[in-house]
């Protein structure tokens, strides 16, 4: 378990904190990734995926978001290591998630509770109801290639669950990874339209037009900047199958940030 210093705590702060700009619409930028590289360079080469890009990514957007120690919840952390570098910096830290192998996630959840004692980890989908979380709502619930994983109508359940959870103000921001060009590409732009969709149901108070998201879709196709999945990251993806059965295709991360509606402050 990597642990943050004394002196990257600072540097992180000071770097981030109230600086780091997050769109409500956005996609992830080869700058982006590479400013990870040099500022979180112990998150930003653990996966050889999109998530070398999404994980730093969530803790730049938390400290330019919101300051410490704010409450938060992680939806399916998998192994909880922004949840844990988010502890590191005076986060109050919640994690839900099934540790049952589904989405290709770990089901190491004792060894997780054990390593990462700073958490509050729940073996549980994030849905309404839970009795963990009676009555308790946090500043942000942000989730890491997670939505893309999850259908309908359970992707609804769990935006329900957001809205319960999310206190008026707080901030819901995820990253989800989304193929626009290749094999399943058309349900992944209906996935993501149907993230946006919720969104705009049970959490946002500035609407996302649908349009925006076509648009912006197609803005990260043309872009040199666009960050995509490497063709190590696909071999990673690829697994078992023949390559003939799981062939390359263009994948970005969306990212999108907003506002729990109930409150009047400006973005």
């Amino acid at each position: 378990m990597y642990q943050l210093t004394d002196e990257q705590k600072a540097a992180l702060i000071a770097r981030y904190s109230g600086r780091f700009h997050v769109p409500l619409l956005s996609y992830g930028t080869v700058r982006d990734y590479c400013d990870s590289c040099d500022h979180l360079p112990w998150l930003a080469s653990v996966q050889n995926d999109l998530k070398d890009l999404q994980r730093p990514w969530a803790i730049k957007a938390t400290l330019g978001l919101l300051p410490p120690p704010a409450r938060l919840l992680e939806i399916g952390a998998g192994e909880p290591l922004v949840a844990a570098a988010l502890a590191d910096l005076d986060y109050n830290v919640t994690v839900v998630d099934p540790y049952d192998g589904s989405g290709g996630g770990p089901t190491a959840y004792e060894q997780f509770v054990q390593s990462y004692s700073r958490l509050r980890i729940i073996q549980e989908e994030f849905r309404p109801g839970l009795a963990e979380l009676e009555n308790q709502t946090f500043d942000a619930i942000y989730s890491i290639s997670v939505l893309e994983h999850v259908p309908d109508p359970f992707l609804g359940t769990l935006f329900q669950a957001v809205s319960m959870h999310l206190r008026p103000g707080g901030w819901s921001f995820h990253s989800v990874d989304c193929v626009i060009h290749g094999a399943q590409s058309t349900y992944h732009r209906e996935q993501c339209s149907r993230i946006v969709t919720y969104l705009n149901q049970f959490v946002a108070r500035d609407v996302i037009p649908g349009e925006e998201l076509l648009k912006l879709l197609d803005q990260a196709n043309d872009d040199i900047e666009t960050c995509y999945l490497s063709a190590a990251g696909h071999n990673l993806w690829r697994g078992g199958l023949s390559y003939d059965e799981f062939p390359f295709r263009k994948v970005i991360s969306l990212q999108t940030a907003v506002v729990r509606r109930g409150d009047n402050s400006s973005r």
